[in-house]
C-alpha cells in the first residue's frame, strides 16, 4: 500500500472482512462521538477489572516466567495517529494496570510493513512475545508463507467470553474451512458509507441523496452546473484505498473484480469513466482519510468513506447536521457493500503464549470493544459491547446497519497486493489518463492476462486456471 503520509500509512479503508446472514441482526455499528467527549472523558475513564495473567506454562511456544519477571509484548498494528494515541494512552494502560508483570511495546506500521516485520522475525528464529493486528486481506500473505501460529489449541480460551457478531463468526468459519485451522481472530470490523454536504443538497432542492448510479451521475451534473465545483471526491491516489473502492464498484455492477474483464467489471469502469468528469481535481490525492473538502466546500460528495470520519469531524467542532451519510447508490445489479476490518494473529515461534492470550482476550473483551466504539468509531466484533450504550446513537448506526444487510468481504488471497497493483495501473490508464472509452474492454482484458501470467509463473497452472474460471471472488455468508 503506497503512502504519502501517516494517514496513508494505514490504507485501511477500512478493509474487507466477512459478512453473512446479517438480515435481522441488530449490530450497533458506530456511536457518535460529539465534540468534547475526548478530553475529560478519556482522562477520567476508569477501567473495569481484568483478570490478571497467570504464569505461562512451559512448552516450545510458551516460555515460563516467574511472577516477578516482567514480560514485554511487542504489539504491531496499523493505526492512524489519533487511533494510535488512544490505543497507547487509554487502552494499553488499562491492561498494564491489571497485569503488572506484562508491558506492551506498541509498534505502528503499515499493513505491508507488518508482513515484512513478521517474516523477518520468524526467519530469525527469535520471535519472542509478539502479537499483531493486521488487515484481514494482507493476512493471507502471512498465511500462505506459513509465518503464523495455528491458534486452534487456544481459540476456545481466547474466545471463551466473546460473542462474535454473525459476520465475524462467518469469517472464522471460512478460515477454518479453507485453512484447516484458526490462524487469526477478528479484532475490528467496518463498512464504508457515502458522505455528502447536506446543506448544499437542501439549498439545491435535492431532497435525498442519489438512490442509484444513474441518479448519482444526474446529481453530479446538477451540482456542477449550479456551483461550478466538480463535486465528487474519489479515493484515487493509488494503493489499497483505490482498489478497495474499485472492488465494490465492480461487484455492484455484477462483476468479479479479481478477473478484471468480465461484463460487470467492464460496465463499472465505463460508468466511472463517465462519472470522473465530475471528480474533484484533487481526487488523485484522495484516500481513506479524505473528508475536509466536505466541510470547506472544495467538494460536496465522497463516494465512499469509512465511518470513523464522523467522530473526527465531530471532535473538530463541525455541525454534523450539515453532513449527510447513507449506504450509497445502488448499482445496476446490486447494492452490496464491502465489509472491512482487522484480525489478531501470533507469528509462528512466538514465546510467552499465555501472556499473548491474556492480551488478546483483553482486546476482545466487552470493555475494550465498547471503548473502540465510543472513542474510535470502530464497530465492535464482540456483541456484548453494544449493550447499554449511551443514548446518543445517531442515524449513523442506522446507515451502517442498512449497509450490512447485503454485504461481502474480499477473499484473502495471498496475491491480493499484486492484484491491487494491476488494478491501480488500470485505474490510471482509464480514469486518470483518460484512455479512449473504446479501449476500456481491451485494457481490462490485458489486466486479466497479466494476473493470469503472474499466477502461472509464481504459483502453478491449477491456481492460474482456477483464477480464470472465477473461483476467487467476493465472499458471502
Amino acid at each position: 500500500m503506497s503512502r504519502s503520509d501517516k494517514f496513508s500509512n494505514k490504507e485501511k479503508m477500512r478493509r474487507g472482512l466477512s459478512t453473512t446472514t446479517i438480515i435481522g441482526i441488530v449490530v450497533a455499528i458506530v456511536i457518535i462521538v460529539i465534540g468534547a467527549v475526548a478530553a475529560v472523558t478519556l482522562l477520567s475513564h476508569k477501567p473495569s477489572q481484568v483478570v490478571s495473567t497467570t504464569s505461562p506454562s512451559t512448552s516450545q511456544s510458551a516460555t515460563s516466567t516467574s511472577p516477578s519477571q516482567v514480560i514485554t509484548i511487542t504489539y504491531f498494528d496499523d493505526l492512524s495517529p489519533s487511533e494510535a494515541n488512544i490505543t497507547q494512552k487509554i487502552i494499553i494502560p488499562q491492561f498494564e494496570a491489571t497485569h503488572p508483570n506484562i508491558k506492551i511495546n506498541y509498534v505502528d506500521e503499515s499493513a505491508d510493513d507488518i508482513v515484512k516485520s513478521v517474516v523477518e522475525l520468524v526467519k530469525s528464529g527469535n520471535v519472542g512475545p509478539v502479537i499483531i493486528g493486521e488487515d484481514n486481506l494482507v493476512i493471507g500473505e502471512l498465511l500462505n508463507g506459513n509465518y503464523l501460529m495455528n491458534l486452534t489449541p487456544y481459540v476456545n480460551q481466547i474466545l471463551q467470553n466473546v460473542s462474535l457478531i454473525p459476520s465475524m463468526q462467518s469469517l472464522v468459519q471460512y478460515e477454518q474451512k479453507v485453512y484447516h485451522g484458526t490462524y487469526f481472530i477478528p479484532l475490528r470490523a467496518n463498512i464504508p458509507l457515502v458522505w455528502y454536504n447536506a446543506s448544499l443538497f437542501r439549498q439545491l432542492g435535492l431532497a435525498s441523496p442519489p438512490e442509484n448510479w444513474s441518479q448519482l451521475l444526474q446529481y453530479a451534473k446538477i451540482i456542477y452546473d449550479k456551483t461550478g465545483v466538480k463535486p465528487i471526491m474519489f479515493q484515487g491516489h493509488g494503493g489499497a484505498s483505490t482498489y478497495t473502492e474499485l472492488y465494490q464498484w465492480m461487484v455492484q455492477a455484477g462483476g468479479n473484480p479479481f478477473l478484471f474483464n468480465d461484463s460487470g467489471d467492464v460496465l463499472a469502469f465505463e460508468y466511472l469513466y463517465n462519472l470522473s468528469q465530475y471528480f474533484n481535481l484533487e481526487y488523485i490525492h484522495g484516500y481513506w482519510g479524505s473528508y475536509k473538502g466536505l466541510i470547506d466546500g472544495s467538494y460536496y460528495l465522497i463516494d465512499y468513506q469509512w465511518p470513523y470520519i464522523y467522530s473526527v469531524m465531530a471532535s473538530e467542532g463541525v455541525n454534523m447536521s450539515n453532513i449527510g451519510f447513507y449506504p450509497g447508490p445502488t448499482g445496476p445489479v446490486n447494492g452490496d457493500h464491502l465489509v472491512g476490518g482487522d484480525v489478531l494473529a501470533i507469528p509462528k515461534g512466538a514465546t510467552h503464549i499465555d501472556a499473548l492470550i491474556e492480551f488478546a482476550k483483553f482486546l476482545l473483551s466487552p470493555q475494550v470493544q465498547r471503548e473502540f466504539i465510543i472513542y474510535l468509531s470502530w464497530p465492535a466484533v464482540n456483541q456484548q459491547a453494544y449493550q447499554n450504550l449511551p443514548s446518543n446513537i445517531s442515524s449513523l448506526y442506522k446507515a451502517e446497519e442498512e449497509a450490512l444487510q447485503n454485504a461481502f468481504f474480499r477473499e484473502p488471497v495471498p496475491w491480493i497486493t499484486v492484484w491491487g497493483q494491476i488494478a491501480d495501473n488500470v485505474f490510471n490508464q482509464i480514469i486518470v489518463n483518460h484512455a479512449p472509452y473504446s479501449q476500456i474492454p481491451q485494457i481490462l482484458s490485458q489486466a486479466n492476462k497479466e494476473m493470469y501470467q503472474y499466477l502461472l509463473q509464481n504459483y502453478n497452472v491449477t491456481v492460474a486456471q482456477e483464477y480464470e474460471e472465477g473461483v476467487f471472488g467476493p465472499l458471502y455468508g
